[in-house]
Parts: structure tokens; C-alpha cells; sequence
């Protein structure tokens, strides 16, 4: 070998092993960037014994692809759970003490007390203070869920202005690696970026991506909807500024094409956004339905009736009340909201001019006598006691869009509405836990498979340390037969 290919070679070698060891650099510096893809360095021979550094991404997309389902059907699940832990805590906190069931065991215990004394007033105003605490605890109830679904409206106005910046955003990135990509260049930081960005946007709504030529992406949701194609579509949503029992919220749209969470395929959706639509449109509301049902009926069960054979009065709301009055509601038919107005009649409460004794007696309408059931004002009536009590545990029929069943006491009703979001929250967790394991080993497979360690990246260093050392050696060896050489000239 001359002198100078020996020069050549040893100048290449060291050219490249500057680049390996920037390069290692890189690697360490980002080490602790989730969305960093370690890069990998390949020397390659050229003419003259010279070399040159071949970079690429050490990415694995068929890991990426199952991460970002994996996050998508975490960050619905998790939106659902702890939507169902809010409404699960409406009633379930110490031992569902203040649960309709609770209180209505509790309302039903005084009123059999009552009826062993009903020439007691005070006892009759102690069951009437149990039927305020149960109307109050349904008003609450109603009130909390209504609650749940306006903030579930404004998380999905929130997802929806995230999603938009998100894909703004991957439009910007995109373009440069296509840019990039087309003029030859390094593209890896860039890659890097919109593989953060798929992982953002996987968060918010479940995605497929397929890519085309020049590294150019396209993006759609899981319905099949184009989010992403050259340009962002418009997410677009109008949020609702209150809510109550009736009130249905907007829909989301994709380039005009309504989302809702049945568009989605997995039992609980993928992405937050899915979940969010859930709570909002189909859990929150079929336990406010459950709730109504339970108010109804009470509003019907203590209803005053006429007392002639036959009635010629139609019966109105007795000890409890509610927005409606004095009409009734239909019977069998869930009344939207009720649960939110219900409440004990002021013509039962002491503290408000009325007295208790008008649930043994009834006439909750003074204007007409027809509706006293004990019209001697006998001390020791406790018919009408004795027929409410049997009517709290007696079974009823109710509107099957509440989803829990029918012919069974209200008692056991009530005990149905908390079951049967226990049972959801439950299933909920169960499915949150696995999907949180399957992220994190998907996570965990990603860095891996493309992420940096610290102690191969080091070793590396020494390594190229070595062949720094090796290289110059070369050249110290090279200058000095060249100075030889010039020696001998002289």
C-alpha cells in the first residue's frame, strides 16, 4: 500500500469514526426521550479503501402500530372508569348508607314504627324527616349525574381542540419528511416527532395510519373517517352550556361525518374521546333514567286518592311532590328529570306550617275532604300507614328503557340501580387494568426494540475510542516515513 491510500485510509477512518461517535452522542442525549428511536450507524466501503456512515432508525413499526392501539383502548377505558368511580361514589360511600335504598328502608322502618303509634306526632315527624333525607338524596343524585355529563362535554370540547392542534401540528412534521425525504436527507428527528405525535393523537381517538411513497402518512379513525390526508380535516363539536335529564348533547364531527361512541368498535370504545361520548350519552343518562323511575314511583306510591267507591277525583302527588304537580305522572313511563324536582309536600313538614300527621290521615288538598282517608282525626288510624308500608314492598311495573328489569318492590329497584353500575364499574376496572398492562408491555417491547441504553451506547464509545486511537497511530506512523522521506530528499 502507498503512502498516501495508507494517509486516505486512515484520514476516512477517522472522519467516520467522528461521525459514529456524534452519533453515539445523539443516542445518549436522547436517551431519555420517550420518543426518541435510537439510531444506528453502518460503515460503508468506498473506492480507495475509503468509508462512509450509513444512518437509520432503529424503529419497529409493527410495534408502533401496536402501541398505539393499545393506548387508544387504555385512554378509553380509563376515561370510563373514572367516570363510573364518580357515579359509584354518588351512593356507594359508607356502605351505601345514603343510597334511595337505604333511605327508603329507613323511611319504611319509621312509618312501621308510626303505625304502631300513629297518635305519636313526633314519630310521624320522624318519618316524614326520612322521606325529605331520600327526596333530597335523589335531587343530589340527579344533580351529580347532570354534573358528570357537563363535564364530559367539556373534556370532549377539550379532546376536540387538542386533537385539531395535534394534527396541525403532525401536518408541519409530516411535510418535512416527505420534503426531507424526497431531497435525500436526514429525516430521523423529524420521524421521531410524528411517531410522538401518532402516539398523542391515539390518546384522543383510536387511528389506523398507512403510509405512501416519500414517507408520507395517512391517518384514519377508527370508524374509517380521514383525519389526516396531505391536509388536517376539521374536527369539529359545539359543547352544551347546561344539562339536565332531557337535554341530548351535540355530536362530534370529522370532516362533517358525526361521531358517536357506537362508531367505535371495542366494548368501551378506543381513545378518550369514545369514552367521554359514553359517559355522557349512554351511562350517565341510563342511571338518571333509573333514578326518575325511583322518583316516580314514590310520587305515584304516596299518591292522595279519593275515597269514594268509585272515584270520581284523579289522584295527586300526597307526601311527595314534585314539578309537575298537581298532575301525576304517567304511569309505567319514566318522567325525565323528576328525580332533580322531587320533594316532601310543605303540607306534611311542621317547620313549614304543615303537620306529619297527614301521612296517617291523608288530604293533602284541604280544599276537598274527599281525600281524607281518617276524617274523625282518630288517634288510632294506621290503615292508610299500614297500606303505604305494604306498598313500598309490593311489586310495580316500570318503564323498561330504564334497563333493570320489572316487577319487583322499589326497594329492590333501588338496590338494582346501584348494582347495575357496580357491576359496570366493575367489568370498567377489570378491562382498564388489562388494557394498562398491555400499554406498558407494549411500551416497554417499543423501548426495547428502539430506545437507548445507556450502557451498550457507552460501551460503544470505548469502542470507537479504540479505533480513534488505531487510526492515529496509522497517521503518527504515516507523517514519519514521510518526514523520512523528506530527510532523505535533502
Amino acid at each position: 500500500m502507498s503512502l498516501t491510500s495508507a494517509l486516505l485510509t486512515a484520514q476516512s477512518a477517522l472522519t467516520t469514526t467522528s461521525k459514529q461517535t456524534a452519533l453515539v452522542s445523539r443516542n445518549i442525549a436522547g436517551a431519555n426521550d420517550p420518543n426518541f428511536t435510537r439510531r444506528i450507524g453502518s460503515v460503508v466501503s468506498g473506492p480507495n479503501g475509503t468509508t462512509y456512515l450509513s444512518v437509520s432508525r432503529s424503529a419497529d413499526d409493527a410495534l408502533l402500530s401496536k402501541y398505539i392501539e393499545t393506548n387508544s383502548l387504555y385512554g378509553s377505558s380509563s376515561t370510563m372508569k373514572s367516570g363510573l368511580d364518580r357515579l359509584s361514589g354518588i351512593y356507594s360511600a359508607d356502605n351505601s348508607s345514603g343510597s334511595p335504598k337505604a333511605l327508603l328502608g329507613d323511611l319504611r322502618d319509621s312509618m312501621q314504627q308510626y303505625a304502631t303509634q300513629p297518635g305519636n306526632a313526633a314519630v310521624g315527624e320522624t318519618a316524614v324527616s326520612k322521606a325529605i333525607r331520600l327526596a333530597n338524596a335523589l335531587n343530589e343524585g340527579s344533580s351529580q349525574i347532570q354534573k358528570l355529563r357537563q363535564d364530559a362535554d367539556s373534556d370532549i370540547n377539550d379532546s376536540v381542540k387538542n386533537l385539531n392542534e395535534l394534527l396541525a401540528k403532525f401536518e408541519t412534521v409530516n411535510n418535512r419528511v416527505v420534503n426531507g425525504t424526497r431531497s435525500g436527507a436526514d429525516v430521523s428527528d423529524f420521524l421521531d416527532q410524528r411517531d410522538g405525535l401518532l402516539k398523542e393523537i391515539s390518546g384522543e381517538i383510536g387511528i389506523t395510519t398507512i403510509k405512501r411513497g416519500d414517507n408520507d402518512m395517512v391517518i384514519f379513525a377508527e370508524s374509517g373517517v380521514t383525519l389526516f390526508e396531505n391536509t388536517p380535516r376539521a374536527v369539529s363539536f359545539a359543547p352544551t352550556s347546561a344539562f339536565s335529564a332531557g337535554t341530548n348533547g351535540n355530536q362530534v364531527y370529522v370532516d362533517g361525518v358525526p361521531l358517536s361512541h357506537d362508531t367505535f368498535q371495542q366494548p368501551y370504545g378506543t381513545g378518550r374521546l369514545s369514552g367521554l361520548l359514553q359517559l355522557r350519552d349512554q351511562v350517565a343518562p341510563a342511571y338518571q333514567k333509573q333514578l326518575d323511575e325511583v322518583a316516580r314511583s314514590l310520587v305515584t306510591m304516596f299518591a292522595e286518592k279519593d275515597k269514594k267507591t268509585p272515584a270520581t277525583l284523579p289522584n295527586i302527588p300526597g307526601l311527595f311532590t314534585y314539578s309537575g304537580a298537581p298532575a301525576m305522572p304517567a304511569d309505567n313511563t319514566i318522567s325525565p328529570g323528576i328525580a332533580g324536582t322531587i320533594k316532601v309536600s310543605s303540607a306534611y313538614i311542621a317547620s313549614e306550617g304543615g303537620s306529619p300527621t297527614l301521612l296517617r290521615d291523608g288530604g293533602t288538598n284541604p280544599a276537598n275532604p274527599d281525600y281524607v282517608q281518617n276524617p274523625d282525626g282518630s288517634a288510632g288510624y294506621s290503615t292508610r300507614l299500614q297500606s303505604l308500608i305494604g306498598a313500598i314492598n309490593a311489586p310495580r311495573t316500570y318503564d323498561p328503557a330504564a334497563g333493570i328489569g320489572n316487577n319487583q318492590s322499589l326497594s329492590d329497584y333501588s338496590a338494582a340501580a346501584i348494582s347495575s353500575i357496580e357491576s359496570k364499574r366493575q367489568s370498567v376496572t377489570d378491562t382498564n387494568t388489562y388494557n394498562g398492562v398491555l400499554a406498558s408491555r407494549a411500551e416497554d417491547a417499543i423501548s426495547n426494540a428502539s430506545g437507548v441504553n445507556i450502557d451498550v451506547e457507552m460501551q460503544a464509545m470505548l469502542n470507537l475510542e479504540h479505533s480513534y486511537q488505531a487510526s492515529a497511530r496509522i497517521l503518527s506512523a504515516v507523517d514519519a516515513m514521510l518526514n523520512e522521506l523528506l530527510n532523505a530528499v535533502k
